[in-house]
């Protein structure tokens, strides 16, 4: 008898409709991501790498089916280095996205892809002197969602990101390879059907 309470919560856990990624739910959460920089700097006529780190909260809706679209906010800080300068900076970007979640609506690990585009405003110091800009390009991330419960989810996500800009101190192109991890929580009901 005292292990009837585990069968009984067992079997509820495993009859849970996954019905996260359906027509009507809203998805909620953000991650956190790790960027390596490969870029053409223009004032210097010179290439440097740098690291930085992005914070990601987003928020959408599924308009249909394992389909959401949202809006993501990603806020980043850099510290590059190179032969004869250094520079700080922070940006945040404003991302309309779309996103496709490829397998059943019921699996518990599912697999997407991520498309959005970008539009930045950065604030950097170089020389102990501010400058500012703005920078525009997309993203593309994919990764699998691991569905801890019928409503969160793990997200890994591997990336790229194409950035142009039209400022003079910024890096003219720059294409950034990206990793990280995040949560999404899932949420709003879904209809169910009646038999």
């Amino acid at each position: 008898m005292r292990g009837f309470p585990f069968v009984f919560l067992f079997m509820a856990i495993t009859n849970i409709a996954f019905t996260q990624i359906k027509r009507g739910q809203y998805l909620l959460g953000g991650s956190v991501r790790f960027e390596s920089v490969n870029e053409d700097y223009r004032p210097f006529n010179n290439t440097y790498k740098s690291n930085g780190f992005f914070i990601s909260p987003a928020i959408g809706y599924f308009f249909i089916n394992k389909m959401a679209a949202g809006l993501r906010i990603d806020f980043s800080s850099y510290h590059s280095k190179a032969d004869s300068f250094e520079t700080r900076s922070r940006s945040t970007a404003v991302s309309p996205f779309v996103r496709y979640y490829f397998l059943a609506v019921a699996k518990k690990v599912n697999a997407f892809l991520d498309v959005g585009y970008l539009y930045s405003k950065t604030k950097w110091t170089f020389s102990n002197s501010p400058f500012y800009g703005k920078s525009k390009g997309f993203q593309i991330l994919a990764g699998p969602s691991i569905f801890l419960t019928g409503q969160i989810a793990l997200e890994f996500t591997l990336g790229i990101k194409h950035i142009k800009s039209d400022s003079s101190l910024e890096p003219a192109k720059s294409n950034k390879l990206t990793t990280g991890f995040g949560l999404q929580i899932h949420l709003g009901k879904v209809k169910q059907k009646t038999t």
